[in-house]
């Protein structure tokens, strides 16, 4: 890939699709002014054990004094119809300090069709997703802002959220969001003189509130407060609204590089992960049990649902994807390999469901002795330098087990 393109990969319904914004075509020939967003759609031949091109898509983007780049990637429903569709999100940099930003939807024709389109005087940078409806979030200095075809123009987030982890619909509540919220404890609440690293845990909560009222639904029943400063990344199991009263059923990534489940508010299984500074989860159905599938910035692991046991680990990888790649209707783990000598994305990968499916284009740094068995149960595992700081607070609602030293 030349230096003045760029590539993302994104799986849909078994195919995986890889976008390329570039000057020009593929083919270099002609005129490389107008930029142009290609996008190839791969299926996986069973018979020659590679993937082979099924279709492609182009669309013009008119900015051709703009430096652009692709933001993101992913799949998330369209309000209209409910259907999941691709999207792609790029950004324009134009004069004077003005930034564009294009969000396209991919229909299954190859069409590319602009759902939202707005600018900015400041660059996106924290706190950016991207959520059903389509609904763009992001965050400049300390504020939320968040825009969808329904607001039609931008909308200011006025509770004072540290960040915003997921935005979703729940059943007979509607669209909320939830994030991790400053609080102050009053005297009442405080029964002695905190210490700063206590303080800096139990003034943040996680909270889910409307999206459009922001009035708070709950603040308890989600993640204890005591891990609030330790969490990265949250993925959302389960919501459900009973008797007044909000359950969700979460899995969330700490700076302990920890994979910890909590079932309304209490913790319930712990997993040290193999790697250092885990960044997404994504979940795999093989059928009978639900693999966690953890990214790092060059590695990933995955972990058995049923016991919060490391199944595998794989290094040296660029991406990982989770389909049905194979046809079989269950889901497997696609494992793109970082491969400097090979500009096609998808000539070096794995295929795998930790079973009776594997396919590779060479051998991957994953062996005998990095596929986990039978290991020491470690489902409730805690952080604890955590337990100190539970024990001296007045929400304790949930019992902590010492783990010593193995978590850190």
């Amino acid at each position: 890939m030349s230096s003045n393109e760029q590539e993302r990969v994104l799986c849909y319904n078994g195919e995986v699709l890889v976008f390329q914004l570039s000057k020009g075509n593929f083919a270099d020939k002609g005129p490389a002014e107008i930029p142009i967003l290609h996008v190839r759609r791969m299926v996986f031949d069973r018979e020659t054990s590679a993937f082979v091109q099924k279709s492609t898509g182009s669309f013009s983007i008119k900015e051709e004094d703009s430096d652009l780049k692709i933001l993101c990637c992913n799949c998330v429903s369209d309000f209209r119809t409910g259907m999941n569709l691709p999207y792609i999100m790029i950004q324009c940099n134009e004069k004077n300090n003005v930034f564009k930003y294009v969000l396209l939807f991919l229909h299954s024709t190859n069409k590319f069709e602009k759902c939202l389109s707005f600018k900015l005087a400041h660059e996106l940078k924290d706190g950016l997703g991207v959520f059903n409806g389509p609904l763009i979030i992001w965050k400049h200095v300390k504020t939320f802002f968040y825009l969808s075809p329904q607001t039609s123009e931008i909308i200011t987030v006025s509770i004072n959220f540290s960040s915003i982890e997921w935005a979703g619909e729940i059943e007979n509540l509607g669209m909320v969001l939830l994030g991790q919220k400053k609080y102050y404890l009053s005297e009442e609440e405080s029964t002695s003189e905190p210490s700063k690293s206590d303080y800096a845990v139990w003034n943040t909560r996680f909270c889910v509130c409307f999206l459009e009222s922001e009035e708070v639904i709950s603040d308890t029943y989600i993640i204890p407060p005591a891990y609030s400063s330790v969490i990265t990344c949250v993925h959302v199991c389960a919501t459900e609204f009973v008797n007044n009263k909000l359950r969700m059923s979460l899995i969330a990534l700490t700076r302990r590089n920890q994979l910890i489940s909590f079932q309304n508010g209490t913790p319930k299984s712990v997993c040290q992960l193999p790697f250092e500074d885990p960044c997404a989860i994504q979940l795999m159905d093989s059928g009978e049990d639900r693999l966690l599938v953890v990214s790092f910035r060059s590695s990933a692991c995955g972990v058995w649902e049923k016991n919060f046991q490391v199944a595998a680990k794989w290094e040296q990888i660029s991406s990982v994807l989770i389909d049905d790649f194979i046809g079989t209707g269950t889901e497997q783990v696609l494992l793109l390999l970082k491969d400097s000598l090979n500009s096609d994305c998808l000539s070096s990968f794995k295929i795998t469901d930790l079973d009776n499916i594997n396919y590779s284009s060479q051998t991957l740094d994953c062996n005998k002795d990095d596929v986990f068995e039978d290991k020491e149960d470690n489902r409730y595992l805690v952080i604890p330098a955590l337990e100190r700081r539970v024990k001296v607070s007045v929400y304790v609602c949930f019992v902590l087990f010492f783990f010593g030293s193995m978590l850190f």
